[in-house]
């Protein structure tokens, strides 16, 4: 029996689904003993595959443990850095195609206290594998993905010019000019 973590299947196939489940290694009073949180086709996964394992690996570096790698059948990931793949995988499930390489970015950008408090926040409201297309994950990859609105930020303005020395200020609220 294991304890807590997060199960990563991945198929022989290369065409197969890549299913991601949370395992507490016990049944829970009378609830499952686990619980699928994404199903993920091949070619998204593929896509994050090596964003997940190189986020794994600094972390499992900074713990004097030996890196690890993905391969094809059941791969079992500590529990927190489970929870930040799935967070990754939910992403990338409802990101756009084009997206995919934007949100993965992002994530690995985020600290993984933020990637922890993501998944809390999904998993209460759609955390199942069903969910695929609920809001929460759909406003993840939004988030993630820098929104659906793509247009350039907006350059930044000048600094506005500095009063001449000695000019009085005016304020506009009552129309009358600081006495000194």
């Amino acid at each position: 029996m294991f304890v807590h973590h997060v199960l990563v299947t991945i198929p022989e196939s290369r065409t197969g689904e890549v299913l991601l489940e949370e395992d507490w290694g016990v049944a829970q009073a009378g609830g499952p003993d686990r619980l699928a949180r994404c199903v993920l086709p091949r070619v998204r996964w593929n896509a994050i595959a090596n964003v997940a394992k190189q986020a794994m690996n600094d972390r499992l570096k900074e713990q004097d443990l030996p890196a690890s790698r993905w391969m094809a059948g059941e791969n079992r990931v500590e529990r927190l850095l489970g929870k930040e793949v799935v967070v990754l995988a939910w992403a990338v499930e409802a990101a756009e195609e084009e997206d995919v390489d934007a949100v993965a970015a992002a994530w690995a950008a985020l600290r993984p206290e933020e990637r922890w408090w993501l998944f809390g926040r999904v998993a209460s409201s759609a955390g199942g594998a069903a969910d695929a297309m609920a809001k929460p994950r759909r406003g993840l990859a939004l988030l993630l993905s820098s929104g659906p609105d793509r247009r350039p930020a907006a350059a930044p303005r000048a600094p506005r010019p500095l009063k001449p020395k000695g000019a009085q200020m005016a304020l506009g609220l009552l129309d009358t000019t600081p006495e000194d």
